[in-house]
């Protein structure tokens, strides 16, 4: 009797943990099956640095690489000098470099996947005031784009141009799931938005959150699952990236713009610093997934024996 129960127990077992692997291969983030099933883990999430403001280039022209900010409505640039001063709606509107960063914010270990957040001297910070409230804002789009790993060039195919140009963006590892980034703000009536492009080229604006507190904060944005971070063919993951963050003017709750708004024509400052995004670097692997180094000849392995 004590051999049939314990016979049983072994059968039960063994089915449950057979069950349990099989489950986590299916949970796997992958839509490729190969010979190579994933781990019992399959889940490699993991919080990456991709923006430390550390090395940062401010620009004033689009086409420049660097960060570049713009407003709406736009500044006058017409006219003499004291036409503009008079009919220029945008009063302040200016990006710099900033000594300083939020005491809580974590330093990165000497190892870091992206090589940034290892130092918190610097944090990008934005002046602007406009002339009249109403449905003002302020855009920040970042760096032309570069991978996220090598830190190397990244060229987009445009249709209009048919050729590769390069675009701005921050890349987001892997399969994004949130982002996050330290805000300082001054207690202004002003809204933030990030936006984020997918790799089939649509453009996502996460939540929109209130920056209407007084010093450092870190902000999380969530990425919404039903954005396109994945492909049934290899590589699996498609990276999307950060291209702008929006901070928008809202007068009050309702979100209506009152002409007797004083706090909305001050000088307003907001700072940023170290941008990170909360991933699953999941990939799937397989023997051979290196052979089109071998075919560009990046590499001096013998194609035979390349995995």
């Amino acid at each position: 009797m004590n051999i049939k129960k314990s016979s049983m127990f072994i059968i039960t077992f063994c089915m449950a943990a057979s069950f349990i692997v099989n489950l986590s291969v299916r949970n796997a983030d992958s839509k490729i099956v190969t010979n190579v099933p994933a781990d019992v883990s399959g889940d490699e999430t993991k919080a990456l640095v991709v923006e430390d403001f550390e090395n940062l280039k401010i620009v004033e022209k689009v086409e420049e690489d660097g960060w570049f900010v713009t407003s709406n409505p736009k500044e006058y640039t017409k006219g003499d000098e004291e036409a503009k001063k008079k009919k220029n709606p945008v009063m302040a509107l200016k990006l710099r470099a900033v000594d300083g960063g939020p005491n809580d914010m974590k330093v990165e270990e000497a190892y870091s996947p992206t090589g940034l957040g290892k130092e918190k001297k610097k944090n990008l910070g934005v002046h602007f005031r406009f002339r009249y409230p109403g449905s003002n804002s302020v855009s920040l789009e970042p760096p032309m784009e570069v991978d996220w790993k090598d830190r190397t060039p990244v060229l987009t195919y445009d249709q209009a141009m048919r050729k590769d140009v390069p675009e701005r963006g921050i890349q987001l590892p892997g399969r994004a799931k949130a982002v996050s980034m330290w805000v300082h703000a001054r207690g202004f009536p002003y809204t933030m938005e990030v936006w984020i492009k997918d790799f089939k080229g649509d453009v996502h604006i996460l939540e929109k959150q209130s920056i209407n507190f007084v010093g450092w904060r870190p902000m999380v944005f969530e990425v919404p699952a039903n954005i396109p971070q994945s492909s049934d063919t290899y590589p699996v993951t498609r990276v999307a990236k950060l291209v702008r963050i929006v901070i928008r003017e809202v007068s009050n709750v309702s979100g209506t713009h009152s002409s007797t708004s004083t706090r909305n024509s001050s000088d307003v400052y907001v700072f940023f610093d170290q941008i990170k995004v909360l991933t699953d670097t999941y990939e799937v692997y397989f023997d051979g997934q290196d052979l089109h180094k071998n075919f560009e000849g990046t590499t001096n392995t013998n194609p035979g024996t390349q995995k």
